[in-house]
C-alpha cells in the first residue's frame, strides 16, 4: 500500500520526534552518566531529569522508574545503541557508559527530514520485536494496515485492530507499539488512567487510538514494506534476509545463482528511498553511511567467577575465539570439557544473543567467535553457561583491553582466587 496522494509531510510532522531526541544525545553528552551495574541502563535519577526535558514525557513525580517504565526514553536509548551513533564502553573500575561512534556527526549533519527517517529506519530494520510478535503472526502490521486505512483523527478502539471486542492486545500487552508509533508522529493515544491502583500488562492502558494525517500516509508506506521483510532479528531467527530463506536454497547453486545474488545486491534499495513520496522533494539526500570500528586489537583481561568468593583471572589475545575462552575456563577450574556449552552476550540465560559449543544443534559457534571482533568493552558481563544438564553457571566480566603489549599466542591464567568447586561433587557452593 502506497500514498496515492499528493500530501507532503512537513517539519511539523516530524519536529517532535526529532527535537526528542537531540535532547537525549545532548543529555548524554554533556551529563555522560554511567549506566546501572545490572542491565546497563541509565538510572532512576537520570531518567527523571531526561525524561522532564522531553516532549514526550512520562507524567510522574519523583525517580521512581526504571528505564523500561520510559517506553520513549527506553526507544531513543536503544535506537542509538542500533544506529551505532554510540556504542557502550566502560573503564577500569568497571562502571560503563555510552560514547560517541564516527557516525555521531554525520548524523548531526543531516537535516531534520533525514534524521527522522534514519530513526524510523533503525527502528525498522535493526530493532528486537521478538517480545511483541510472539503474542502473534504479524501483530504490528495489523497496526500498521489499520492505520494506513483510516482517517487522520478517527477514534480507534478495542477491537479495531484484531477485530475483536473482547481481545485487542494493542490495547494492553502490545501497547508499548502505539507509544513508540506516538513517539514517531504516527498517532496519538487516550490512556486509561490507574490511581492509585497499578495495572498488569495484561489489563487495557489505553481507551483509544488516533492516527494523524501524517501518520496514515507514513503507514501506507511501511504496509507495502512488512517488517517480516526487513527486520534483521527477525530475520535472523527465521534465517531469512530480504524475503531469500537460506533453507530454501539449492545446495548446488551454480554461477548464474551467483552472477543473479550479486545483481540483486547491487539494486538494493535503503528503507528511507521508499519514504520519498509523501516528504518534499530533494530532503532525503543522505543518511549515515560510516562504519564503527570492527576490530579491536590487543589482550583482553577476563575475570570468571563462580560465587562470590572463587574466580580466575584469564588473559587472551584479540585474535582468540570464545572456544579458545572456554578452553581456558575449562583448564583454570580443572573441569573435564565433556558437555555442551553456551556463552550468552547479554547475561542472560537462553538468550538468543549467544554463541553455542561447536557441537551444538544451532548456531553461532564459538570457533567462529572472534574476541577482537566481538565489540567488548571493559566491564561488559558474559554468561558462560557449561553442561546444560548441570546448569553450571560462571560469570565473565571483561576487566581491562591492554592494546600495547605483546601478545599471548595462547591464553593464559594469571591470577587464582579461591578452590575450584568439584565438577562431579554434590556440595551446593555459593
Amino acid at each position: 500500500m502506497e500514498n496515492k496522494t499528493n500530501y507532503k509531510a512537513s517539519e511539523q510532522d516530524i519536529n517532535a520526534t526529532v527535537n526528542d531526541f537531540m535532547s537525549f544525545c545532548r543529555f548524554i553528552d554533556e551529563q555522560k552518566p554511567l549506566l546501572s551495574k545490572s542491565k546497563e541502563v541509565l538510572g532512576k535519577k537520570d531518567l527523571f531529569e531526561l525524561n522532564n526535558q522531553l516532549g514526550f514525557r512520562k507524567d510522574i513525580a519523583s525517580p521512581n522508574y526504571l528505564q523500561e517504565s520510559y517506553p520513549g526514553i527506553d526507544l531513543m536509548f536503544n535506537l542509538a545503541l542500533l544506529g551505532k551513533l554510540f556504542i557502550k564502553t566502560g573503564d577500569l573500575k568497571g562502571n560503563v557508559y555510552l560514547e560517541n561512534t564516527i557516525r555521531k556527526p554525520e548524523f548531526d549533519a543531516l537535516n531534520s527530514f533525514e534524521k527522522y527517517c534514519f530513526l524510523l529506519e533503525t527502528f525498522w530494520t535493526e530493532y528486537d520485536f521478538t517480545e511483541i510478535l510472539r503474542f502473534g503472526v504479524d501483530p504490528i502490521h495489523e497496526i500498521v494496515q489499520k492505520i494506513a486505512r483510516s482517517k487522520s483523527g478517527q477514534k480507534l478502539i478495542k477491537g479495531s485492530f484484531s477485530k475483536r471486542k473482547d481481545h485487542d492486545p494493542v490495547f494492553s500487552y502490545n501497547s508499548v507499539i502505539v507509544y513508540y508509533f506516538t513517539y514517531f508522529g504516527i498517532c496519538t493515544f487516550e490512556p486509561i488512567l490507574f490511581e492509585p491502583k497499578k495495572f498488569s500488562k495484561y489489563e487495557d492502558n489505553i481507551k483509544e487510538v488516533i492516527p494523524t494525517e501524517f501518520g496514515v500516509n507514513i503507514c501506507g508506506i511501511l504496509a507495502g514494506q512488512k517488517l517480516n521483510e526487513w527486520n534483521v532479528p527477525w530475520l535472523e531467527i527465521h534465517n531469512s534476509y530480504m524475503g531469500w530463506d537460506d533453507n530454501e536454497e539449492d545446495e548446488d547453486d551454480n554461477e548464474d545463482d551467483i552472477e543473479n545474488d550479486e545483481e540483486n545486491d547491487s539494486e538494493f534499495i535503503p528503507l528511507f528511498k521508499y519514504f520519498e513520496p509523501i516528504f518534499p522533494e530533494g530532503v532525503l539526500a543522505n543518511t549515515v553511511k560510516a562504519e564503527t570500528k570492527k576490530f579491536v586489537k590487543g589482550s583482553y583481561i577476563f575475570q570468571v567467577s563462580y560465587g562470590k568468593t572463587v574466580w580466575r583471572k584469564i588473559k587472551v589475545s584479540f585474535n582468540h575465539s570464545l572456544e579458545d575462552l572456554h578452553l581456558a575456563i575449562q583448564k583454570a577450574f580443572d573441569f573435564d570439557n565433556d558437555h555442551l556449552y553456551s556463552f550468552f552476550m547479554d547475561n542472560k540465560r537462553y538468550s538468543r544473543h549467544a554463541y553455542h559449543s561447536e557441537y551444538s544443534d544451532e548456531g553461532p559457534y564459538v570457533n567462529d567467535a572472534i574476541i577482537g571482533e566481538l565489540g567488548l568493552y571493559a566491564g561488559k558481563k558474559i554468561l558462560y553457561f557449561f553442561d546444560y544438564g548441570d546448569s553450571w553457571e560462571f560469570a565473565v566480566q571483561l576487566l581491562e583491553i591492554k592494546e600495547d603489549e605483546p601478545l599471548l599466542r595462547k591464553p593464559g591464567i594469571i591470577e587464582i582466587k579461591g578452590d575450584a568447586p568439584e565438577q562431579y561433587g554434590y556440595d551446593d557452593f555459593e
